[in-house]
């Protein structure tokens, strides 16, 4: 018999410091993006267009992360401890030398791949010096990824959460002193926020290791007898088939943002900056709900790890009760206190006027944004790895942008037209997930999968 007070109880002790790691990463987001909120649009502007760039690396790393978890979790499920450790260090091995080859490119060609969303003169420029220096920070993503992904398939979401906490407060005093030139320091501008985006995250992906490595840290029992420098094909092999489809997913979306940021520019510096601010609103109301993906995958990579059928099954009811839950939470603040959400970020009336829009539309989105990081946790950890890769395709790519190219180019609607495109491609993605795994039966997947002895034959 499944105890469910402690299935309730497994829950609550990995989604709680996961909701609120992420809570703290999207109000140090919402509270830089207030601070630059009350600069120019054209700053606003600049560093959304330098974000679209560094979020595409940033996009593959976290999908390389969720490989890490996933088959870290199946490890861990099966008591393989040693295993779950050499999976993140062949992780560090083979994705830090492409975190620096990203890094190089974007510091050689920055004007160029800037150039792609905007030919104005005044963003570019100041978009190629945020660019310059932020990008510093992407090697350091790497760890603060994977560092997080390790722990994390080890049930260990505390140790993420209290590195998200000191992390996110120095990127506030960082960039509440360099932005508006505080404590005597110089007013520097979203170059101040450029300053603070590489401070915490370097930081924070160097106290990750050490936490990691430190004598009686938390690889301390988890021994595995192989040369820290001796590629294991295997194993990056199996993170790699995980964590590159999460990759592209994240990465299609990211694309689409380039392509609606591109679209959006189009209606004005005005128009995009308070796109950029209502995310950020749109966010801060999700925060309840961002750790349902992490904790969903986690505990659904377990129950399989332990060939645990009825485990794999009470996790995925009590799990769907609280994305219900959170779905009406969410829904109800964004449609109802839309205004209140967009006064916290921009004392800009224009700009307050076109984000209370994208914030209100937003609220429709929001039940099958909650409901998808639970089908897409699940359908992961269960080995589908593709499928909820396949989902972001034919939403993001089949529905949401080109029904918004139609209104923008074609058809030349208001710009609330755009954002309506982007809640109707949410609604599409959440029906196939649903529709396929309840046709596939993912939920019984245990069930089809050999014996644990012979797995481990």
């Amino acid at each position: 018999m499944i105890d469910k007070k402690q299935v309730n109880k497994d829950i609550t002790r990995l989604a709680i410091p996961v909701v609120l790691e992420n809570m703290l990463q999207i109000l140090a987001n919402v509270i830089t993006a207030a601070m630059i909120g009350r600069l120019l649009a054209d700053d606003i502007s600049a560093q959304g267009i330098s974000q679209r760039v560094t979020q595409i690396y940033w996009a593959l790393f976290r999908g390389i992360g969720m490989g890490v978890t996933v088959v870290g979790a199946v490890s861990y499920g099966a008591g393989k401890l040693g295993r779950c450790r050499r999976i993140a260090e062949q992780t560090y091995l083979t994705f830090m030398p492409v975190a620096l080859l990203f890094t190089a490119i974007t510091l050689i060609f920055p004007e160029q791949l800037l150039s792609f969303f905007t030919d104005d003169p005044l963003i570019l420029s100041r978009g190629v010096q945020y660019t310059k220096l932020a990008v510093l920070a992407v090697p350091f993503t790497v760890l603060t990824t994977v560092n997080a992904a390790a722990f994390n398939a080890q049930g260990n979401t505390k140790t993420p959460m209290y590195i998200a906490i000191f992390l996110n407060v120095v990127n506030v005093i960082v960039g509440y002193t360099f932005i508006f030139g505080n404590f005597g320091a110089p007013e520097l501008g979203i170059m101040g926020a450029a300053i603070a985006y590489v401070v915490s995250q370097s930081l924070g992906g160097l106290v990750g290791l050490f936490l990691l490595y430190k004598p009686a840290g938390f690889f301390a029992g988890c021994q595995h007898g192989e040369p820290f420098f001796k590629l294991d094909g295997a194993c990056v092999r199996e993170v790699v088939t995980t964590g590159i489809p999460a990759a592209m997913e994240n990465l299609f979306w990211q694309f689409s943002v380039i392509i609606l940021s591109k679209v959006i520019l189009s209606y004005g510096s005005d128009c995009y900056a308070a796109y950029q601010l209502g995310v950020q609103a749109e966010m801060l109301c999700e925060m309840p709900a961002v750790g349902l993906l992490t904790t969903a995958t986690q505990l659904g990579g377990k129950a399989i790890g332990m060939r645990n059928q009825p485990l794999f099954e009470i996790y995925y009811k009590q799990l769907l009760k609280l994305c219900v839950i959170l779905s009406v939470f969410s829904f109800s603040a964004l449609l109802f206190f839309p205004g209140m959400f967009m006064g916290v970020l921009t004392d800009n009336p224009v700009l307050h006027e076109i984000g209370v829009k994208y914030v209100f539309i937003m609220a429709f989105a929001q039940p099958p944004q909650v409901m998808a990081k639970l089908y897409t946790g699940m359908t992961r950890a269960a080995g589908f790895k593709r499928v909820p890769m396949t989902v972001s395709f034919i939403g993001i790519w089949c529905v949401r942008v080109p029904l918004a190219l139609l209104a923008a180019k074609v058809l030349h609607l208001d710009i609330t037209a755009i954002w309506w495109a982007i809640s109707i491609d949410q609604l599409v993605r959440i029906a196939i997930s649903i529709g396929y795994f309840y046709k596939k039966d993912i939920l019984h997947t245990i069930d089809r999968l050999p014996p644990m002895e012979e797995a481990m034959a």
